[in-house]
Parts: structure tokens; C-alpha cells; sequence
């Protein structure tokens, strides 16, 4: 990684980070340079505008937290491992960060944009493994937006123990596989 992709990675980062502990109203370019230990001058060194900064922490969000992840997930064939892989997934994800992110889509028709566009990437990985299992698609697909809605309502409800998360995830994917059963 160059000097200059480092340099971007530092603010982006710090930027996630501050979404996750100060939520979007946090969001400051004075809260990103304290963070990163830098004056406004670097900043605008490695950013031509805050308007700049802000596009490529969305763009490096939905890398990290979604693109990179998907990816991963959809090289798995076996169907009940898939779904394991997306249980994780789903876990991992910067919860607290990600609840911003939907707060600032409420403000911003971009950001707005490619929030839906995550959530219907993710949608449709669940939707294709859950078909893989062996449910109709139609089924299939209802309980990939079952399970991004509860993730979505977990990260809004600002819980902060993820067991809840889990067990509703667990609970899914067992009426999902008796489901897949009698489906099949």
C-alpha cells in the first residue's frame, strides 16, 4: 500500500470510528484530524473537499463492511456453510457505525443510495444460499429480508449485546432449515 493509500485509510478509518462512538452528528472534520493527529492541512492534502472525504468513507465502508464480505461468502458452495459464514458476517459487522450510516442516509440521497444498494446486495447473498438450502426463491427471499430487517432493527434499537442478535439469527435460520425440510 502506498504512502498516500495509507494516508487515505488513516482518515477513512477514523472517520468509521467516529461514526461508531459519536454517531453521525460526531462527524466532523475537526473530530477526523484530532483522531488522526493531524492538522486540516494534511487533511486536505490527502482530500480535495470534506464533500470528497465523505464519498470515499462510503465508498471504503461498503468495501470493507460489505463488498469484501459478500465476496468471501458467495466462494463457499456448501449451502449450510454459506449460511454459517453469513451468521458471522452479520455479527462482525461495525454495528454502531453502520446505525450512523443509516441515521446520515436520512439526510443524504447518496448516502441514502448505497445503503439500499448494501442492503440489497445483502438480501441477495442470504436470498441465494437460503435457495441453495432448498427453499422456493420467493421463500427464500423472505427470509434474507427477515434477517437484514432484524440486523437493521438491532443496529437502530442501539443494542449493545450482540447475543440478542445472535439468538435472533439462530432462531431464523432453524424455521428456515425446517422449512427447507419440508420444501424438500
Amino acid at each position: 500500500m502506498s504512502t498516500a493509500e495509507q494516508r487515505h485509510t488513516r482518515f477513512l478509518d477514523a472517520g468509521l470510528r467516529i461514526l461508531g462512538t459519536d454517531g453521525y452528528p460526531g462527524l466532523k472534520q475537526s473530530a477526523v484530524c484530532t483522531t488522526v493527529g493531524v492538522t486540516t492541512g494534511s487533511f486536505y492534502y490527502a482530500f480535495g473537499s470534506w464533500a470528497d472525504y465523505t464519498s470515499a468513507l462510503i465508498g471504503y465502508w461498503r468495501d470493507q463492511a460489505n463488498d469484501l464480505l459478500i465476496a468471501r461468502v458467495e466462494s463457499i458452495d456448501d449451502p449450510q456453510e454459506r449460511i454459517d459464514a453469513l451468521t458471522e458476517v452479520g455479527l462482525q459487522l461495525p454495528h454502531a457505525s453502520e446505525a450512523a450510516i443509516r441515521v446520515w442516509a436520512a439526510h443524504d440521497p447518496d448516502v441514502h443510495r448505497a445503503i439500499t444498494e448494501v442492503d440489497d446486495a445483502r438480501i441477495a447473498v442470504i436470498a441465494d444460499s437460503y435457495t441453495r438450502l432448498g427453499l422456493p426463491a420467493v421463500t427464500a427471499r423472505h427470509y434474507a429480508v427477515t434477517a437484514v430487517l432484524m440486523m437493521i432493527g438491532y443496529q437502530s434499537a442501539g443494542r449493545s449485546d450482540i447475543v440478542d442478535l445472535d439468538w435472533a439469527f439462530q432462531s431464523l435460520r432453524a424455521q428456515a432449515a425446517a422449512a427447507a425440510d419440508v420444501a424438500g
